[in-house]
């Protein structure tokens, strides 16, 4: 046999021995977006497919037909993922995730690291046609939805924790939500806690979608490409897009993860900015645009200081790609510091309508294993930054979207904290008193009364009545909470201990002026820029 048709033999002989496409080699997968009317996940006769749908590979996009078919090219080793429109719904699992994409991983995550937790799975050849169901939803401009930044629990205890102070007050979905957002860090590097964690989050009884974080990684990955594997294997795409009402969902993951020991980024990769660039383009420009992210695009934490941990490096970049939409708002977490509100405007290079970009103050607040336990044993959990752990409800009204924070335990009028700083000297007989006395004793000078409007900011609007005097601004500052800055130093050094405490966003204070003993009365009124309003008194007695 001649010597150069031996070695295409050869190479003959093994392709008939590879079952699947290797990585890198393509196929062009095909189906149907269909109309499930009676939502067995199967397309039966009379079920048509739905013109007008985005599917994508993960990097292109491309629209179906009048007949609901699509075409389009899937490499091994990717997920395909349809974008709901606005007017419908997606299935979803027995967990409330919705089913929206399919993994083509015909011999699943490659072997390439000893795996900690469970990956992708096989999926063998591609099949023939791949179709996505769609549900009938309702139609509405004006809808809510639930929103959750950095669950992270790491441990059964601390789901535990999360399941007595979150989910009991959400149970039923009081604040009738149409569906939830959770920004990242789902669980804290503990990845076999998925399913538990799902299965408490289903008890809300919307649907849940997630963007990873960094504490959702594949550590042991020796690269970004398979960073979240395990995520992916239980939630689908690590980014996607949907649309409800009038606005459009676009849910990042801008965590680039450096390789076993190397640690991470705030960054959007390439893929994904060619996806975005392709996603936005059927997306008509009167449209808010929500970008769901784990780290903020943008932050003026940590003293507004910018580690490449903490932002996104190539916001600029994606600032172009939304350059066209007058609408935007970005949603993130991350920060266990701090929530903040930060103005995009024309100093970050964006022209357009100044848009926010919100760093949301934390489900799991400083952390679940972060100050004393409370009668039922939940720790407090409070933020440096004074703020309490809590979640969101999102009101959107057409166009525009109004943030609203709750603490945990569901007060949504219970936003201020307000005491005084320094704290009422205590008197000869009232020194030594147990308990001690509250907020009574001889009043020493330049004394404040301070209040913490949780997750207020700078364009928001206090203003305080001392003893029913007429109402006056009271003044934003950036500095740490007098609250907190106490029950730090009360916890040091013991097991119950707050994390060291943090400048805040959301301070405001009163000089009070030299004041007759007796009892005094500051009847505080906040309004938010976005309109919602808390009122709370605050009494304190002078003894001399």
């Amino acid at each position: 046999m001649p010597n150069t048709i031996f070695p295409l033999l050869i190479l003959f002989v093994w392709c008939l021995g590879t079952p699947f496409p290797m990585a890198g080699q393509s196929m062009q997968a095909r189906g149907t977006v269909y109309l499930d009317l009676n939502h067995n996940g199967l397309r039966d006769s009379g079920e048509g497919g739905i013109e007008g749908v985005k599917v994508s590979n993960g990097i292109d996009v491309v629209i179906t037909n009048a007949q609901g078919q699509y075409q389009i090219e899937l490499p091994p080793e990717r997920t395909l993922f349809m974008s709901k429109p606005t007017g419908y719904s997606i299935p979803l699992n027995e967990v409330q995730l919705p089913q929206f994409y399919y993994h083509h991983y015909p011999q699943g995550t490659p072997s390439i690291a000893s795996w900690k937790w469970p990956v992708i799975q096989p999926t063998g050849p591609l099949p023939e046609t791949i179709d996505f169901a769609l549900w009938e939803g309702a139609v509405s401009d004006n809808f809510k939805a639930m929103g959750f930044a950095d669950p992270q629990t790491a441990t059964d205890e601390q789901l535990d924790m999360m399941r007595k102070d979150i989910i009991d007050a959400l149970f039923g979905n009081p604040y009738e939500a149409r569906f939830g957002l959770v920004a990242g860090d789902v669980v804290n590097d503990n990845l076999a806690l998925y399913e538990r964690h799902n299965r408490l989050m289903a008890q809300i009884g919307i649907p849940i979608w997630n963007v990873p974080g960094n504490h959702d990684l594949n550590r042991e990955s020796p690269n970004h490409e398979y960073a979240t594997q395990t995520f992916k294997s239980v939630f689908g795409p690590d980014y996607y897009s949907f649309d409800y009402g009038d606005v459009h969902f676009l849910a990042l993951n801008n965590v680039v993860y450096q390789g076993k020991g190397n640690g991470y980024i705030g960054h959007i990769d390439a893929d994904q900015m060619l996806w975005i660039k392709n996603d936005l383009k059927e997306v008509a420009p009167e449209k808010l645009i929500i970008v769901l992210t784990h780290i903020p695009l943008i932050t003026y934490a940590s003293n507004r200081t910018f580690p490449k941990s903490l932002v996104t490096g190539n916001f600029s970049e994606l600032l172009k790609l939304l350059s066209r939409f007058k609408y935007v708002y970005g949603m993130a977490g991350h920060d266990t510091s701090n929530s903040w509100k930060v103005e995009v405007n024309h100093t970050h290079g964006w022209y357009g309508y100044p848009f926010i970009a919100h760093t949301l103050a934390e489900t799991r607040g400083g952390g679940w294993q972060s100050g004393p336990r409370d009668k039922i044993g939940v720790r407090s959990a409070t933020m440096e930054d004074g703020n309490p752990n809590g979640y969101y409800v999102f009101y959107f009204e057409g166009n525009r979207v109004k943030p609203r924070f709750i603490p945990a335990g569901g007060d949504p009028s219970d936003r201020l904290r307000i005491t005084l700083d320094p704290q009422l000297m205590p008197s000869d007989t009232i020194r030594g008193l147990q308990p001690p006395a509250l907020d009574r004793g001889i009043q020493v000078d330049s004394m404040y009364i301070v209040a913490n409007f949780f997750d207020g900011g700078v364009r928001d609007q206090l203003t305080l009545s001392l003893d029913g005097q007429e109402a006056v601004p009271m003044e934003y500052v950036e500095r740490t909470d007098p609250f907190y800055v106490r029950q730090y130093e009360q916890y040091k050094g013991t097991p119950d201990a707050f994390r060291p405490p943090a400048i805040s966003s959301h301070i405001w204070q009163f000089r009070l002026p030299k004041l007759k003993p007796g009892l005094h009365a500051a009847v505080i009124k906040a309004i938010d820029e976005f309109g919602f309003e808390d009122t709370e008194v605050f009494t304190f007695e002078i003894v001399r």
